[in-house]
C-alpha cells in the first residue's frame, strides 16, 4: 500500500510540474519548425469568408477587418507613440502556439513593424519586421494563453499589414490529461497485482 501511495504522490508531482508556469516563448520564422514545435497539431484560419473558426475572435481599435476577396485579415496600426492602437486576437480554448504569413507594407511603403505581446500577461514576444512580404512569423509558449496583442512599432508612420493563413495550436482538452492519469493509475494497480 505504501508503494501505491508513493506512486500516487509521484503522479501528482508529475502533473503539477507539467502545468507549472514558466513563461518562456520561442519565435519561429520557419513554418515547418513551428509545426514541429507544436507537434503538428494546429488549426488554420484561412479568412476565406467572414466567419472565423469557432472560438476565434478579434478586437481592432483601428480599421482591422477580414477581406474574403483576398483571403486575409487586413489592418492599419499607428505607431506606439500614438496611444498604442492595437488588434487583439482571442482564442477559446487557450492556445500554446500562434503565427501566420505576414505582409507589412501598403500605401507609401513599409511602416514601423509590429510588436507582439501575450495579451493575457502583457509579456513581450517579439517584433515582426516591416520587411516581411508573405513570410511566416510565429511563436510558441510553454504556458497556455487566450489572446495575442499586436501594436504598431516605434516611429512616426502607420503600419499597414495583412495576415494570411493564421495558425494556432489549441491546448489539449482536460479529458486528455484525465485519460493519461487514469491509464497510469491503472498500470500501477496492474503492476501491484502482478507482483
Amino acid at each position: 500500500m505504501r508503494s501505491l501511495a508513493m506512486w500516487g504522490v509521484l503522479l501528482v508531482v508529475f502533473i503539477s510540474c507539467a502545468t507549472t508556469v514558466h513563461g518562456a516563448t520561442v519565435v519561429y520564422t520557419d513554418k515547418t519548425a513551428w509545426e514541429n514545435a507544436v507537434g503538428g497539431q494546429f488549426m488554420t484560419e484561412e479568412f476565406a469568408d467572414d466567419q472565423l473558426n469557432p472560438g476565434v475572435s478579434f478586437d481592432a481599435s483601428e480599421s482591422g477587418h477580414i477581406n474574403p476577396a483576398e483571403e486575409n485579415y487586413q489592418d492599419v496600426l499607428a505607431s506606439t507613440s500614438q496611444n498604442e492602437p492595437m488588434t487583439i486576437w482571442h482564442f477559446a480554448p487557450g492556445i500554446t502556439g500562434y503565427g501566420g504569413n505576414w505582409t507589412l507594407g501598403g500605401p507609401g511603403g513599409s511602416g514601423n513593424s509590429l510588436l507582439v505581446y501575450l495579451a493575457d500577461s502583457s509579456v513581450y514576444v517579439g517584433t515582426i519586421p516591416n520587411s516581411y512580404s508573405g513570410e511566416f512569423w510565429g511563436f510558441t509558449s510553454d504556458i497556455p494563453f487566450t489572446s495575442v496583442k499586436l501594436i504598431g512599432g516605434n516611429g512616426i508612420h502607420q503600419q499597414h499589414y495583412s495576415l494570411d493563413n493564421m495558425v494556432y495550436s489549441q491546448v489539449p482538452e482536460p479529458g486528455v490529461f484525465l485519460l493519461i492519469g487514469t491509464g497510469l493509475i491503472g498500470l500501477l494497480f496492474w503492476r501491484r497485482r502482478v507482483l
